[in-house]
C-alpha cells in the first residue's frame, strides 16, 4: 500500500522553453537570469547536463564545454503559467494535496487508490494528461511511498520521465544505495554535522535512535527524519516566515551609483509589496552590495515595526549615505525580524497609519492595471530591471510583478 503520489517535472524551466520554442529541442539549453557570462545557470536541459553542465555552472564554463550551448533568458511569468495549466492537468485526475514548488507536487491517495497496481496506473494517466494538455516535452517523474518524504525521494530514483514505487516493506534496503545529501534537505553543512556524527551512509542514519539523530540536527527535526524514514506520515509543522528579500544582478549599463541606488529603491518596493501581501511586518531591513574592485558592503537598519514602504525607503536613504562609491555587480534588500498581522499592533498615530494605506492602494492600483501602474518616480530609469524571479521553493503571485 502507497499514501503518496509526488510528481517532479524534469528540468522544469528548460523544458518549457523546449516546449513552447520547437527550435531549442533535443538541444543542449542553459537558462540565466540575466545575460551575461558573469552569471550562472539557474536550470539546464538534460541534453546540456549530459555534457556536464547544470544549475550552478558558470555561462563562461558552459561556452567552454559546449560551444552549441544555446542560453536563454528566463520567463518567469510564462513559467508560472505553465504551471498553472499542470496542476489542472494533475488536478483532471488525482486532487493536488499540496504544492511545494514551482515544479513539484505532493498527491494524497485514497482508499483503493492506495493500492499499488491503482496508483501505478494514476500516475501514468497524470503523465499522459500532462503530455496532451500541457505538452510532450513536458516530462515529470512520480514516486509513490508511504509518505510525502519518500515519495519525493522516489521520484529522484530514476529522471526523466520515470515511476518508482517504494513500498512498506522496502524500507529501509531500497534506501540503502543512496548517498547522503541524495536526501532532500542534506546540504554542505548537515552533511559535515553527520559525517562528525559518525554517520556517512544511509544505513548507519537508519540505525540511529530518534534521540541521536535528534541531537545530531540540534533539533526535533531530527527526530521527524527518524520517522519519515521508516515511512510514518507526520503533520506538518507550521510555518513561520524568517525573511522577506529580492536581489538582482546589474547589467553593465546600470553599475553605476545613480543606477544602482534606483534599482535599490525598486528592490525595496517589490519586497515591502510582498511583504503586505504575506501580511507580515518587518522589524529590520539589510542592504547588501557586491562591488567588483572594492570591498563589499552591507548594512542594517531598524524599521521599528513596518509595513510601509516610505519608511523604509527613509531609513534607506540613511543607510545609503554611509555606502562607499564603488563599481556594483549585485545589490539586494531583506526584511527580517518578521511578525504576522495577528502579533502586531497596527499604527496607532493616523500618519503611519495613513503611510500603510497609501502603499496598500499603490499595490490594488498595480494588481488591477499591470505592473508599473504606480512606482516611486527614482525608479523611472530602472522599470525594466529586477523582474520577476523564480525561486524553486517559491511561486510568485503574477499580481505582484511590481
Amino acid at each position: 500500500m502507497v499514501n503518496v503520489l509526488f510528481v517532479d517535472m524534469n528540468a522544469y524551466f528548460a523544458s518549457v522553453e523546449q516546449q513552447m520554442r520547437p527550435e531549442l529541442r533535443h538541444k543542449p539549453v542553459g537558462i540565466v537570469a540575466t545575460r551575461t557570462d558573469h552569471t550562472c545557470f539557474i536550470a539546464a536541459s538534460y541534453e546540456a547536463k549530459a555534457l556536464g553542465i547544470k544549475t550552478g555552472t558558470a555561462v563562461w564554463e558552459a561556452k567552454r564545454l559546449c560551444r552549441q550551448i544555446q542560453i536563454v533568458e528566463a520567463r518567469p511569468l510564462v513559467y508560472v503559467q505553465i504551471h498553472h495549466q499542470i496542476i489542472a492537468a494533475v488536478e483532471a485526475c488525482l486532487h493536488v494535496d499540496a504544492v511545494l514548488s514551482i515544479d513539484e507536487m505532493a498527491c494524497r491517495l485514497l482508499g483503493t487508490e492506495c493500492v499499488e497496481e491503482n496508483a501505478v496506473a494514476i500516475a501514468y494517466q497524470i503523465k499522459n494528461k500532462i503530455k496532451t494538455d500541457v505538452g510532450e516535452f513536458l516530462r515529470c517523474s512520480i514516486g509513490l511511498a508511504p509518505n510525502r518524504f519518500l515519495a519525493k525521494i522516489a521520484a529522484d530514483m530514476q529522471k526523466p520521465d520515470g515511476l518508482t514505487v517504494i513500498r512498506p516493506e522496502d524500507i529501509p534496503h531500497k534506501l540503502y544505495p543512496l548517498a547522503l545529501d541524495d536526501f532532500p534537505g542534506i546540504g554542505r553543512q548537515m552533511l559535515r554535522r553527520l559525517h562528525q556524527a559518525g554517520i556517512t551512509t544511509v544505513e548507519q542514519m537508519y540505525a540511529r535512535s530518534e534521540k541521536q539523530l535528534r541531537a545530531v540536527w540540534h533539533s526535533v527535526l531530527g527526530e521527524r527524519w527518524w520517522y519519515q524514514l521508516r515511512g510514518i506520515e507526520l503533520p506538518e509543522p507550521p510555518h513561520h516566515r524568517q525573511t522577506v528579500g529580492h536581489s538582482h544582478v546589474l547589467p553593465p549599463k546600470l553599475r553605476n551609483d545613480r543606477d544602482t541606488k534606483a534599482v535599490m529603491i525598486r528592490l525595496i518596493h517589490k519586497a515591502a509589496a510582498r511583504l503586505r501581501h504575506l501580511r507580515y511586518w518587518a522589524h529590520r531591513m539589510a542592504l547588501f552590495v557586491e562591488h567588483m574592485e572594492t570591498a563589499d558592503w552591507e548594512a542594517h537598519g531598524a524599521l521599528g515595526i513596518c509595513q510601509d514602504t516610505v519608511t523604509m525607503l527613509l531609513v534607506f536613504d540613511r543607510l545609503w549615505a554611509t555606502k562607499p562609491a564603488g563599481k556594483a555587480i549585485r545589490v539586494a534588500v531583506t526584511l527580517y525580524q518578521l511578525a504576522s498581522d495577528a502579533a502586531v499592533t497596527l499604527p496607532l498615530f493616523p500618519a503611519d497609519a495613513n503611510r500603510v494605506k497609501l502603499c496598500r492602494a499603490m499595490d490594488l492600483l498595480n494588481a488591477k492595471f499591470g505592473s508599473n501602474t504606480v512606482y516611486f518616480g527614482e525608479t523611472y530609469r530602472v522599470l525594466d530591471s529586477a523582474p520577476t524571479r523564480i525561486a524553486f521553493t517559491k511561486i510568485p503571485d503574477l499580481t505582484l510583478d511590481t
